[in-house]
């Protein structure tokens, strides 16, 4: 399936909740009331992944590091929200360089890990065009869920999960979950902003 055809009905559902709701726990919520949720910390795992390019890396201690980090979640196979979620990681892909001035790093994580190999996910990762800096990783299954519950991310139907971005400063170990909405693209480059050098 291409790109414009597997994004386009997701973008315009999400986009028409977005003006006043976001998505959080699988259900809408007034923007207001899901914008606390940047204010409240998430504690990352310094799991093991294995990007698209087969190189293997703690998500926390060596992904991370003293970077910023943004992660989302996604599956090679989704017929859903990925789509919106691959394209906002393309947008910050392309603003961060000249926008933020410390080291980003992007990390799309698999909620499929049994299926996404990091051959599958580089496939994948192609039709994005990802720069260094974005990554396409996978791990162990029982890694991925720790993260996932770690993340507060509702997976329980694969094909309805929930978009998350986490956006945090390794060198502090501050990792918070951004609320999704129209301005998500503006709010997670703000948020690395606020982290300063």
């Amino acid at each position: 399936m291409n790109r414009i055809a597997s994004v386009a009905l997701p973008l315009a559902i999400f986009l028409g909740l977005a003006a006043s709701t976001v998505i959080v726990a699988g259900r809408a919520m007034p923007s207001r009331q899901a914008a606390t949720l940047a204010q409240e910390p998430v504690y990352l795992p310094d799991v093991r992944l294995t990007d698209h390019h087969r190189r293997e890396a703690a998500l926390v201690s060596e992904l991370a590091g003293d970077d910023l980090l943004v992660v989302t979640f996604n599956y090679t196979s989704c017929q859903s929200i990925c789509g919106v979620g691959n394209a906002i990681m393309q947008e910050l892909d392309k603003a961060v360089l000249p926008r933020i001035r410390r080291p980003v790093r992007l990390v799309s994580i698999t909620i499929n890990p049994t299926v996404d190999t990091p051959d599958i996910l580089a496939e994948a990762a192609r039709e994005w065009a990802p720069s260094e800096r974005w990554l396409w990783a996978t791990g162990r299954p029982g890694d991925i869920d720790t993260l996932l519950r770690q993340a507060n991310a509702r997976t329980a139907d694969i094909e309805l999960h929930e978009l998350v971005f986490i956006v945090g400063d390794g060198k502090r170990k501050d990792f918070r979950r951004m609320p999704v909405n129209d301005a998500t693209v503006s709010g997670v480059l703000a948020a690395l902003d606020g982290y300063g050098s």
